[in-house]
């Protein structure tokens, strides 16, 4: 009887620390634009419930050969898309993935898997080698954003679109 509390007692404490761990990173409001270029953005907010400062390396899923980690900048009056190395997510804090900020760009993708209304399984890793997955929706492009991604009410008197620049990336390899 002891033997069975003993395994029953290390069998929940397994579980209890693996359901601690999934909790440390949280993603929501995941979804993702595949425009008529074929290539997709995903946008997304990531909650970093741990003590300590995490930085997103690396994105994989199974429906793109490539996702880069990208952000847009200002530099010259001109807003620029680049491919970065890491994205921060501060200790106990968040970071916020959108069409004007960082977001991820996927490349050569299977159009069957990224159909609008379908779910894209995305998985992240850390610097420190953690991993965190989430489901995206594949919106249709063009598709109003919800109303928390509502940025139509932005001010972009100072941005000209029409000379973004997405070029080459800033990362250095």
């Amino acid at each position: 009887m002891k033997k069975i509390l003993t395994l029953a007692t290390i069998f929940i404490l397994a579980f209890t620390n693996i359901a601690l761990a999934m909790d440390k990173i949280v993603i929501t409001d995941s979804w993702l634009w595949v425009p008529p270029n074929k290539v997709a953005g995903a946008f997304f907010e990531i909650k970093n419930n741990t003590d300590k400062t995490l930085n997103i390396v690396s994105a994989t899923t199974k429906g793109a050969k490539k996702i880069e980690l990208h952000n847009h900048i200002m530099a010259d009056g001109i807003m620029k898309m680049r491919q970065v190395k890491a994205i921060e997510v501060p200790a106990n804090g968040s970071t916020s993935f959108n069409p004007h900020g960082f977001h991820l760009m996927m490349y050569r993708l299977d159009k069957d898997m990224f159909a609008a209304g379908n779910m894209v399984e995305v998985n992240f890793t850390f610097d420190d080698q953690s991993t965190a997955s989430a489901k995206f929706h594949v919106m249709p492009f063009g598709q109003p954003m919800e109303k928390s991604m509502d940025h139509q009410n932005m001010d972009h008197s100072k941005m000209d679109h029409s000379k973004m620049d997405m070029g080459k990336s800033d990362a250095k390899k």
